[in-house]
């Protein structure tokens, strides 16, 4: 069978949107490869036929009308090639073997029956469907520090869910409740079912929303895999929506960045905890866990 394979090179902060545009449209898998600290190649594939024009037009459509919400796609290219396999799927399954974070959390793919032990915080969802799927460092940085940090009586705050992995990890770590928060409206099914998958449903309170903005509730730990521009203008809210000595975590930070937000954070009332980080593709990722001040 032909198949094409569409690769779009866009922004960092618009790649999440362009993910899901490209599985609304169907897409057999969606593949995330980083060129840069600024760009993102996401490739997907689609059965050759008389659609494929209608899909590239519908990409062109929606990566302009990005910047009327705030995104900034540029630079964006649209590449289109025929593929002459029936393995593609196989291989782009193997790009996505079972891995482990940290000292007990392991993440498999639905697909994939991974050998665990009954010590093992199991975390089962499919790679691409929303942002966060345990293969990018910031989400592996935030694995890690939340391993650390999670109590029993913890009510949580996972700000831009995503994929819900965030979430899932809380809630087996322990957590009591947590309120997953996401945005684009395109991933709240997702998380909702990845939730039902993981049997954490019941801790969990989904909602559509913009960070913090509209609500009441205080946590013992808030939690981010977001972009720092993001991050930034969350930080002063913090501190109101947090129970004394609450915990902040965050990620989603370029080495390049952390100076910045270490700065906001401590002008806010927190102390630093800890900082870590990871490079891929010569690309330094941040997490960082602080602490309010009394």
């Amino acid at each position: 069978m032909n198949w094409a394979r569409i690769t779009v090179t866009t922004s960092q902060e618009a790649s999440e949107a362009v993910a899901n545009c490209l599985f609304e449209m169907n897409a057999a898998g969606v593949e995330f490869k980083e060129n840069s600290d600024t760009k993102v190649d996401l490739i997907a594939y689609y059965p050759l036929d008389d659609r494929v024009g209608a899909r590239m037009q519908k990409l062109r459509d929606f990566l302009a009308e990005l910047p009327t919400w705030n995104i900034q796609p540029d630079p964006a290219t649209i590449d289109l090639k025929h593929v002459k396999s029936e393995k593609w799927e196989e291989a782009w399954k193997a790009a996505f073997p079972p891995q482990r974070v940290g000292k007990r959390i392991l993440i498999t793919p639905t697909w994939h029956d991974a050998p665990h032990n009954e010590t093992d915080i199991l975390i089962q969802l499919d790679p691409g469907m929303a942002f966060g799927t345990g293969y990018h460092p910031t989400t592996r940085l935030s694995l890690e520090l939340l391993e650390g940090t999670v109590k029993p009586h913890h009510q949580v705050a996972d700000i831009g869910t995503g994929s819900g992995i965030l979430t899932i990890a809380t809630v087996k770590l322990g957590a009591k409740q947590v309120d997953a928060i996401e945005l684009d409206p395109t991933a709240i099914p997702v998380a909702a079912a990845n939730f039902q998958t993981n049997d954490v449903t019941p801790q969990v309170r989904l909602s559509q929303g913009d960070g913090l903005k509209g609500g009441e509730n205080r946590y013992h730990l808030i939690i981010g895999n977001i972009l720092t521009k993001v991050i930034l203008p969350i930080i002063p809210e913090c501190p109101s929506r947090l129970h004394p000595a609450g915990i902040v975590i965050f990620s989603g930070i370029l080495e390049t960045e952390l100076e910045q937000v270490q700065s906001v954070l401590e002008a806010n009332r927190f102390e630093i905890l800890q900082v870590i980080s990871e490079t891929e593709d010569s690309i330094t990722w941040v997490g960082i866990k602080a602490a309010l001040r009394s």
